[in-house]
């Protein structure tokens, strides 16, 4: 059943400001400012009365944008379809669904496993952290391939590849340059993580309970890994 359409202005604002769709903030701060454009409009001096009326094209600027806002975001079937670092990030801490793999015959220091070409690093001869098993997903029309790592205390890590280019946007967070490759690190979902491209690739490692330096350390070593 598709919505009722709002009868005046004050059911439109209510209807925006009621949709359970998470679009992105930049959205949603456009829309509260054309909402508070057009409710100061309405306070005028030029408004004595406003009766209750049907939209029409003919209305302020203000609303014919906040309507177009709340369609795109209603008939969108559920907001934005592009993959958002959030979620790429939350998969680092789920369980694995599927066994690790194991060490690449063929090339040092990489696992056998990779998403585009882009091969998921052997950590457990350098710094201890075993793979421990992986899954596979799919967000945001993109697949994303995670592999988990344990270290000797217990504490696990994932290691996450969205396939596809160009790579999601990133924005935000602490930049740290590695080997001239730029690492940001943020909180996501309640845990740390570090986000970079490799070869055009979003890159994510995050974990609970593990430091910005390690997960740094981590991320950052590429040892014959192809580190763009």
């Amino acid at each position: 059943m598709s919505p009722r359409r709002p009868d005046d202005e004050t059911e439109l604002i209510e209807l925006i400001r009621s949709i359970d769709v998470r679009a992105p903030e930049a959205l949603h701060r456009r829309t509260e400012a054309l909402i508070a454009e057009h409710a100061a409009g309405a306070r005028g001096p030029t408004w004595t009365a406003r009766p209750r009326m049907t939209l029409r094209v003919g209305g302020s600027l203000a609303l014919v944008a906040a309507v177009a806002i709340a369609l795109a975001l209603i008939l969108g079937g559920g907001g934005s379809s592009r993959l958002q670092v959030r979620e790429a990030a939350a998969l680092t801490l789920r369980a694995a669904t599927a066994s690790a793999p194991g060490e690449s015959p063929s090339t040092r220091a990489q696992l056998a496993a990779a998403v585009d070409g882009v091969a998921f690093p052997y950590w457990e001869e350098r710094f201890g952290w075993r793979a421990s098993g992986s899954r596979s997903d799919r967000m945001g029309g993109r697949s994303v391939r995670t592999v988990f790592y344990t270290d000797g205390r217990g504490r696990r890590v994932g290691y996450a590849i969205v396939a596809g280019t160009p790579a999601p946007s990133v924005a935000g967070g602490v930049i740290r340059r590695r080997g001239g490759t730029q690492y940001r690190l943020l909180v996501e979902n309640g845990s740390r993580v570090v986000v970079w491209l490799r070869d055009g690739h979003l890159c994510i490692v995050g974990g609970r309970g593990v430091s910005d330096a390690t997960l740094l350390r981590l991320a950052s070593w590429d040892a014959g890994a192809t580190v763009a």
